[in-house]
């Protein structure tokens, strides 16, 4: 280093500001280590020569000296010396954490909870997993944005916690890349840096960041501000599974008074087909009312007794109107979010295929995929334009109705990091279609 970076090497400022060819800069570790050296009583200094190397020397009193050595503003109110002692040994403490009480246990809704850390610093990331350690949480740590990015549909993750400051892609960049897939609510992020200008902070927010510390930052702000965005995602992810269960509890008057009045038709000509109606209604009912659908994951062959109890009324209601189509890979053990391919089949039927006079085909597909299952709902019916596509899957905030197929979109893609797909064009039918990753 020269004499001019070894006046300003003890200084905090953002990495990278003096232009180190890997982007890394020297960050915060020199001032805090200085500052620890320091209020052990020491001195820490720097001894450099371009192309030549550094030399960093600090000396140390004697345990015994040192703590009458120590300078008062170091101590917490009410802390006697001798805690200031086991206070301040973290020698390994980038972020500048002071140990404070611990917040008490909770079970966070009994949930994995699942945090991505991203850091360019291997050390930051170890501070920061020792200070979730005693928290309920499965930390999983990231060396880079590009990797973060890779990681990011491997799994379901309630949390992803991001330093600002890094090569190649920095915090902000990610979050943008992220908001391109997830909301606010469906993946929160928090943000850490040492740059602390409202700009820096105006900056994090509009990139799309939920919440933004600056560094150093106390071990326990930093818990709770983490247990407030993951609670904000469990609470989000807790209504729209009860949206979806709510949805589907309020079955659609025409069809149950139809179905009845089919039923009471069926009693005077063929008392067979009445009570296979019936107990197909029933089982129907049954399962609209399951407390299953109020789960997190059901298991395949819930979702389709539901789809098979609707299609066999629809199709006892409209006979030849209705066709449908079973191709389902035999070797499938899949669990998936509850009600996510009933509403795209009877969306299909109702609005795709019931609006044509002749009726139509109705396609159920789920098939094995390299490293996932593709589920798709076919159908031969009216189709639709672009646009009605896109306000099925985002309808406005003040529509009544019709926000089925949206709740399903949102559902998956908070689960899997991508929702529905779907292709239609007018008078010729549409394609729904999403996929469940292996996990």
């Amino acid at each position: 280093m020269d004499e001019q970076t070894q006046e300003r090497a003890f200084l905090p400022y953002e990495q990278g500001s003096y232009g180190i060819s890997d982007g890394r800069g020297i960050g915060l570790g020199l001032n805090i280590c200085k500052q620890l050296v320091e209020l052990h009583g020491g001195a820490l200094t720097v001894q450099s020569e371009p192309g030549k190397g550094s030399v960093f020397r600090f000396d140390l009193p004697l345990a015994s000296s040192a703590i009458s050595s120590l300078p008062q503003h170091s101590l917490h109110h009410g802390q006697k010396t001798d805690e200031a002692e086991a206070g301040l040994i973290f020698s390994d403490n980038p972020y500048g954490f002071v140990p404070s009480a611990e917040p008490d246990p909770h079970p966070l809704n009994g949930e994995k909870v699942s945090i991505l850390a991203v850091d360019d610093a291997p050390v930051n990331l170890n501070v920061l997993v020792g200070i979730l350690s005693t928290e309920p949480y499965s930390v999983t740590i990231a060396q880079s944005a590009q990797e973060a990015l890779e990681l990011l549909p491997t799994q379901q993750w309630d949390l992803l916690i991001a330093d600002v400051m890094m090569p190649q892609m920095s915090g902000y960049e990610l979050t943008q890349k992220i908001r391109e897939h997830y909301s606010l609510s469906e993946l929160p992020i928090l943000l850490l840096t040492a740059r602390s200008q409202p700009a820096d902070i105006y900056t994090g927010f509009l990139s799309g960041a939920n919440d933004y510390v600056t560094k150093p930052v106390d071990a326990l702000e930093l818990k709770y501000r983490i247990r407030a965005l993951i609670t904000l995602k469990q609470s989000i992810t807790e209504r729209l599974r009860m949206e979806a269960a709510y949805l589907q509890a309020q079955i659609h008057p025409h069809f149950l008074f139809n179905t009845l009045n089919s039923i009471l038709a069926l009693s005077d000509i063929d008392t067979k087909k009445m009570r296979e109606l019936g107990d197909a209604l029933a089982s129907y009912l049954r399962i609209s009312f399951d407390f299953l659908n109020t789960k997190e994951l059901v298991e395949l062959s819930h979702e389709l007794e539901l789809i098979e109890t609707y299609l066999y009324v629809e199709k006892e209601r409209f006979e030849d109107r209705l066709s449908v189509v079973w191709e389902i890979d035999s070797d499938i053990d899949l669990l998936l979010p509850p009600l996510t391919i009933q509403p795209l089949v009877e969306n299909a039927v109702r609005h795709g295929l019931l609006k044509q006079s002749r009726g139509g085909t109705v396609h159920i597909r789920i098939v094995r995929q390299d490293c996932s299952t593709l589920v798709e709902v076919i159908d031969d019916g009216k189709g639709m334009e672009q646009e009605k596509v896109l306000q099925l899957l985002s309808p406005p905030w003040d529509k009544k109705g019709g926000i089925g197929l949206s709740n399903t979109n949102r559902r998956l893609t908070q689960m899997y990091g991508q929702g529905l797909s779907i292709r239609s064009k007018p008078n010729e039918g549409t394609t729904v279609s999403f996929v469940i990753p292996d996990l």
